[in-house]
């Protein structure tokens, strides 16, 4: 009898977690599994399911908390005439949601996917954000040890959900590197007048983009131009510093891309400036094309990457920080790309098959 595997995704978006997801769940043997996704309003990568025969099921609201009788219905339909039944929840406000609907349902096994540090729940933005943090810090305690098993996206969120929270887990380095990567990038650039500055994320307010912006504003000598790979909330108000800034020539808005190698085969420099970040796929994809590094401590998954600045640099305090730092690889840039060719070594560990291999042992182990 095949597995039947049930994920749940609330927001399937072009994101890390939806592209891990689909990574994942696209690429799982359909002999042995019975694949399924559940998501609320739109899946981005709902035709390329379609055409892996797998299932996506839509709820039609916007907001988690009204989608519980729904989501309650469809993995009652899915799990009627099944005996191995897992559900996969992702992110931690989904998990704890998932724990507490699904806590007298006999017929399923837990397992949640925990994609973000500890930290992003103790930083606020306003008042209410620091209430609804704290709220979930507290369901979190109590939600957790209701899975049957806790999957991290690193090692150092494992220590961190041990430590603060006495919660047991274990960690799965995200698919970020699929099997066509598996080679060597062998990166040669010509000295060029400008140098390439390249990130990639969503524009929302946690990235911190305007950071990169403000940094670049301090530097002197301006011989770059910054490409921003990415869309969202923020990106209005990030082209309004641009202008403030007097930034319009050395910045451009690339928008959603979906083959990124383009742009980061050209790139002398990648920088990540989130406060919070699960693991991101967007530095290791830059780490593939051994493109040197500069990140924020965002706590998760970077520091798998960057294993304490080893294969590239941190900075911890803020725009000035960062600009000294972008500033001293222009002028001098050898330790820095002696650095990624280090990262690019390290990262090929973050495959998709070393990611279902990990994936498979532990739905055997439940």
């Amino acid at each position: 009898m095949k597995t039947n595997l049930i994920f749940f995704l609330a927001r399937f978006g072009f994101g890390g977690a939806g592209n891990s997801v689909y990574r994942l769940a696209s690429s799982l043997d359909t002999k042995k599994y019975e694949v399924h996704i559940i998501c609320l309003g739109k899946c981005a990568y709902e035709n390329n399911f379609h055409k892996k025969n797998i299932k996506v099921h839509k709820i039609k609201k916007k907001r988690l908390f009204f989608s519980a009788l729904k989501l309650k219905k469809i993995v009652e339909k899915l799990t009627k005439n099944n005996k191995k039944n897992i559900f996969i929840s992702n992110i931690n406000y989904t998990n704890i949601f998932c724990a507490l609907i699904f806590m007298f349902n006999n017929k399923l096994k837990l397992i949640g996917f925990e994609r973000t540090p500890i930290q992003e729940l103790e930083i606020y933005f306003n008042l209410i954000d620091f209430i609804k943090k704290n709220i979930l810090k507290f369901l979190l305690k109590i939600s957790y040890n209701r899975f049957d098993k806790i999957i991290c996206n690193s090692n150092y969120i494992v220590n961190q959900l041990k430590s603060r929270y006495k919660i047991e887990s274990t960690f799965i380095h995200p698919p970020s590197i699929i099997k066509s990567q598996n080679k060597i990038f062998k990166r040669k650039l010509k000295n060029k007048k400008f140098i390439n500055i390249v990130t990639i994320c969503r524009l929302s307010r946690e990235k911190k983009i305007n950071e990169i912006l403000l940094a670049l504003n301090e530097i002197k000598n301006k011989r770059f131009i910054f490409h921003i790979l990415g869309e969202g909330p923020e990106e209005n108000k990030l082209k309004l510093l641009v202008n403030k800034l007097g930034l319009t020539k050395k910045v451009i808005f690339h928008g959603h891309i979906k083959n990124v190698n383009k742009i980061l085969k050209s790139a002398h420099l990648y920088i990540n400036s989130s406060y919070f970040e699960g693991f991101p796929n967007s530095v290791v994809e830059a780490a593939y094309m051994r493109v040197p590094i500069i990140a924020s401590q965002s706590f998760g998954g970077i520091n798998d990457i960057l294993d304490k600045g080893k294969f590239g640099e941190f900075y911890y305090n803020g725009h000035k920080q960062l600009a000294s730092k972008i500033e001293k690889y222009i002028f001098n840039p050898k330790k820095l790309i002696e650095k990624s060719k280090l990262c690019q070594k390290n990262i090929l560990q973050f495959t998709l098959d070393n990611h279902i291999k990990k994936f498979k042992i532990l739905i055997n182990e439940i």
